[in-house]
């Protein structure tokens, strides 16, 4: 596997770790609680935003399919929620769309992530560099949910992080 691959895997790897922790203790009514003052996008939104992306970077990297994210989470603004998946649901999905995620980057070579490509979004030239988007696309969602759930009263991303080396070390 090639550095680059590395790389992109451990950018990807931690939304991957953060996204189970940041859903665990949220209930379906908090996950669709929108944000600034109810016309921003709530976390189940967001989780379901960055699903549509990492199905349309599986896309770039591997045969197309129909993503079954578009329609509520791509090009679509954030609702009051009511037909989003549950918390359950999104989580679920991460975890399998994550999976397929991984095996398909981890197969990639430098020659394929160097292709250049009909330019991303915002003009990125390479597979690579529209990767590299997406992967800070999905940092700045994951500080989004952070600011969502410090405003339901909850812990924030790097909180729940400490809290579990915490409990580790007790044990």
């Amino acid at each position: 596997m090639s550095g680059s691959v590395k790389t992109l895997m451990g950018l990807f790897g931690m939304t991957d770790f953060l996204m189970p922790l940041v859903l665990d203790d949220l209930s379906d009514e908090q996950a669709r609680e929108r944000s600034r003052g109810e016309v921003g996008p709530s976390i189940a939104w967001t989780v379901g935003h960055l699903l549509y992306y990492r199905v349309h970077v599986l896309n770039l990297l591997s045969e197309e399919s129909e993503n079954p994210y578009e329609a509520s989470f791509g090009k679509a603004a954030a609702t009051d929620g009511s037909d989003y998946p549950s918390v359950a649901e999104l989580g679920e999905a991460w975890l399998s769309v994550g999976d397929d995620f991984m095996k398909v980057l981890s197969s990639k070579s430098e020659e394929e992530l160097d292709f250049v490509s009909e330019g991303g979004a915002h003009d990125e030239r390479s597979v690579r560099d529209q990767i590299v988007f997406f992967a800070w696309h999905e940092g700045y969602h994951v500080g989004a949910i952070g600011t969502m759930r410090k405003s339901l009263g909850l812990l924030g991303p790097a909180e729940k992080v400490m809290a579990l080396r915490e409990a580790d070390a007790a044990k």
